[in-house]
């Protein structure tokens, strides 16, 4: 019985340690990706952080200058567009689904996003007048950049 015992404990052990190594290289993959100390914007239409990455510290500073006024001004909006995605959420987790209800929160999300998009425009287009023509290519390429996308094996290869 004891040996049992013992044996099981070392198969546990053994898959515990599997476990952790696992979890430890997906999340020192993410760091290393994406850097653990840096913020990534989650939109898929403009990286403000990678952009300003490229920038002279005197032209940082005068566009992270206009970000904190718009900042303030979108983050209300920003509020407003998570509280419509969790009543969605709730509406579609609901026993009973309720379908006018489902469109028409679907419809204020959206709408809510568009706003969003709307006023973030505006912030690239403040951007865009504050910098000079060569500063403002390199800004908005690197902003744009599509981001890597891993290959699948054998992808790509000329025989």
């Amino acid at each position: 019985m004891a040996a049992s015992r013992s044996r099981i404990l070392s198969v546990a052990l053994v898959v515990s340690m599997a476990v952790n190594v696992v979890i430890g290289g997906f999340v020192a993959a993410q760091w290393y990706d994406h850097g653990f100390d840096k913020k990534r914007s989650r939109g898929a239409t403009f990286d403000r952080h990678a952009a300003m990455d490229i920038l002279p510290d005197s032209q940082r500073m005068e566009v992270r200058k206009i970000w904190e006024v718009r900042r303030k001004i979108l983050r209300p909006h920003f509020r407003e567009y998570g509280q419509s995605r969790r009543q969605l959420a709730a509406l579609l987790s609901a026993e009973m689904l309720d379908e006018a209800a489902i469109d028409a929160a679907y419809v204020d999300m959206i709408t809510k996003r568009i706003q969003i998009e709307e006023l973030l425009k505006i912030s690239l287009l403040q951007f865009a007048k504050s910098l000079p023509p060569e500063q403002r290519a390199a800004f908005f390429k690197e902003g744009f950049h599509a981001h890597k996308k891993h290959r699948k094996p054998g992808k790509g290869k000329k025989d």
